[in-house]
C-alpha cells in the first residue's frame, strides 16, 4: 500500500438561502456587493416582488430540510423548477435563483444538470464567481484537477473577494504542489489562503488548507514545517473552539502528522476523532482502514472502506480498491477481494499493483485453501505474477515486489517439479509395494502348497498304514 490519504476536500457553495446577505454553506461566504457589480451578482438591488418570490422557494426548501431530512427525487425536481421559474419570471436580477436551481441538482447528486446550469449562468453572468467555484469541485470530483484548477482561478479573477473559491484555489494548488514540489505553487497557495485569512480570521477551510500546505512541506521538503503544521492546527483549534466548532480535517491532519513520527496509536485515535466529528470523512475512513490493515483488524477496514468509497473522489482511487480486496481477503471473502483488485485495474491500467495482490490472493489463500490439490489456482498466482514483474520492472518502489514476484514464479515452478519427484517416487513405491505383495502373494501361496503337499503325504501315509494288515504272532513251541 502506498502513503495514507492526503486529498483534500473542495467546498461547494450551497443555495443562497436569502436574498439579504445570500450567506451559503461555506461558513460565512457571501455574495459580494459593491457599485462594480449589477443585481445579477448583488440579489440586495433585487425589486421587492422579486425577493418575495425568491423566498416563497426559500420558505418551502427550508421546510423540507427541517431538521436535516434528504430531499426526495421529486422534491430535487420541485425546487430546481421552483426556483428557475423564479428567475425567469424576474430575469438578470435573480441570477441568484438560477444558480440555486443548479445547487438543487447537486445537493440531489445530479452533477451533470448541476454543471449544465452553471455553465449557462457564467455565459450569461461572466462574473458569477459561484457558479465557477462550484463547476470546479465538480470537476474535481471527476478528478479532473487541472480542469477544476481553471474554474476556481476563473471564480478568483471574476471577484478577488471571494472566500471559497479562494481557498479553493489554495487547495488545488497545494494538491499539485504535493504531487510535485515546485516552489511557486507553495508560494501562490500560501498566499491565497493568507489573504482569506487577513479578511475572516475565524475561516475555517483556510486554516485547514494552511496546515494541510505545511504538512505536505514538511514531508516533501522541509521537516521543520510539520512544527508549523502543528501550530496553525493548534491555533486553529483554539479560534474555533470559541465558536463551538471542531475540523474534521484538522484532525485527520494530526493523524497524517503523527504517522510521519510513526505513532501508529495516536494517528488512528486522531482519525477516529475526525469520523466521530463527520461519520462520512471519506479521508478520516481510508486513514483509518490502512492502519487497521496493518493491524490485522480486517472488520474495521472493510468498514472503514466502503464509508470512504460512498465519497465521488473515493470511489474512483485506486488505493481504495487496493484496501478494500486486501480487507477482504483477510476477511477469506475471497470472490470479493478478486473483484475489488480487478476494479483497480479497470480504473487504472497502468498500476502493476493489483496484479501483484491478485497473486497473492491465489497463491496463499485460494490454493490453499482447496480441499483436493489443484495446479490451476498456482497457475493463475503464477500468470498474475509475471505480468505485474513485467510492468513495474522499472518502478524502483515497487523493485522489492518484483524480487518478490520473480521469486514466487520460481517456488511455485519447483513446487510444480517436487509434486511431480513426488509422484514419481510415489508411483514408485507404489510399484515396489504391489511387487512385494506380489512375491508376498506367491510365497505364502508356495508355503501353502508345500504344507498341503505334506498334509497330503502324512494323511496317504497314515491311511496306507491303516490297510497294511499286523503280522501274525507265532504260537510258542511245546
Amino acid at each position: 500500500m502506498k502513503n495514507l490519504n492526503r486529498l483534500v476536500s473542495l467546498a461547494a457553495i450551497g443555495l443562497l438561502l436569502s436574498v439579504s446577505g445570500c450567506k451559503g454553506k461555506d461558513k460565512g461566504t457571501t455574495v459580494p456587493g459593491g457599485s462594480s457589480v449589477d443585481a445579477a451578482v448583488n440579489p440586495d438591488k433585487a425589486s421587492a416582488e422579486a425577493k418575495a418570490d425568491f423566498e416563497k422557494v426559500v420558505k418551502r426548501y427550508k421546510s423540507a430540510k427541517a431538521e436535516g431530512a434528504s430531499l426526495s427525487k421529486s422534491q430535487c425536481a420541485d425546487f430546481s423548477d421552483g426556483f428557475m421559474k423564479v428567475y425567469k419570471r424576474h430575469g438578470r436580477q435573480m441570477t441568484v435563483a438560477w444558480f440555486n436551481a443548479g445547487a438543487v441538482h447537486d445537493e440531489c447528486g445530479e452533477h451533470a444538470k448541476a454543471e449544465e446550469i452553471y455553465k449557462n449562468v457564467v455565459a450569461k453572468v461572466p462574473k458569477y464567481d459561484l457558479s465557477y467555484n462550484n463547476l470546479g469541485v465538480i470537476y474535481w470530483n471527476r478528478r479532473q484537477e487541472q480542469r477544476a484548477l481553471d474554474y476556481f482561478k476563473k471564480a478568483v479573477d471574476a471577484n478577488p473577494a471571494t472566500r471559497a473559491p479562494r481557498n479553493n484555489l489554495a487547495a488545488s494548488l497545494r494538491n499539485k504542489y504535493s504531487k510535485n514540489p515546485k516552489q511557486s505553487d507553495f508560494d501562490k497557495a500560501e498566499k491565497d489562503i493568507q489573504r482569506v485569512l487577513a479578511v475572516d480570521s475565524a475561516n475555517r477551510l483556510a486554516y485547514e488548507n494552511l496546515a494541510r500546505l505545511y504538512y505536505d512541506r514538511g514531508r516533501l521538503k522541509d521537516k521543520s514545517y510539520l512544527l508549523l503544521a502543528n501550530l496553525v492546527i493548534y491555533q486553529a483549534t483554539l479560534v474555533l473552539k470559541k465558536n463551538d466548532e471542531k475540523s474534521p480535517d484538522l484532525y485527520n491532519l494530526k493523524g497524517l502528522i503523527y504517522m510521519e513520527r510513526d505513532n501508529q496509536v495516536d494517528a488512528l485515535r486522531s482519525f477516529k476523532s475526525a469520523a466521530e466529528v463527520n461519520p462520512k470523512h471519506a479521508d478520516a475512513h481510508m486513514n483509518i482502514a490502512m492502519i487497521s490493515i496493518r493491524f490485522r483488524d480486517y472488520k474495521q477496514a472493510e468498514e472503514s472502506i466502503k464509508i470512504a468509497m460512498k465519497a465521488g473522489r473515493q470511489s474512483k482511487n485506486v488505493e481504495a480498491y487496493l484496501g478494500l480486496g486486501v480487507a477482504q481477503r483477510g476477511l477469506r471473502k475471497y470472490k470479493e477481494a478478486e473483484k475489488a483488485f480487478k476494479k483497480a485495474m479497470d480504473l487504472n491500467g497502468k498500476d502493476p499493483r493489483p496484479l501483484y495482490n491478485l497473486g497473492i490472493l491465489y497463491q496463499e489463500h485460494i490454493a490453499t485453501a482447496q480441499e483436493d490439490f489443484s495446479k490451476k489456482p498456482y497457475e493463475t498466482a503464477k500468470g498474475y505474477f509475471k505480468k505485474f514483474a513485467s510492468k513495474a520492472g522499472g518502478d524502483k518502489e515497487l523493485a522489492e515486489k518484483v524480487e518478490d514476484a520473480k521469486n514466487r514464479v520460481v517456488g511455485i515452478d519447483q513446487l510444480f517439479r517436487d509434486i511431480e519427484d513426488m509422484a514419481k517416487l510415489q508411483a514408485e513405491a507404489d510399484k515396489l509395494e504391489k511387487l512385494m505383495k506380489k512375491q508376498e502373494a506367491e510365497e505364502r501361496k508356495r508355503l501353502l502348497d508345500i504344507e498341503a503337499r505334506a498334509k497330503a503325504a502324512a494323511g496317504k501315509a497314515a491311511a496306507d498304514a491303516a490297510k497294511t494288515p499286523e503280522p501274525k504272532k507265532e504260537e510258542p513251541k511245546k
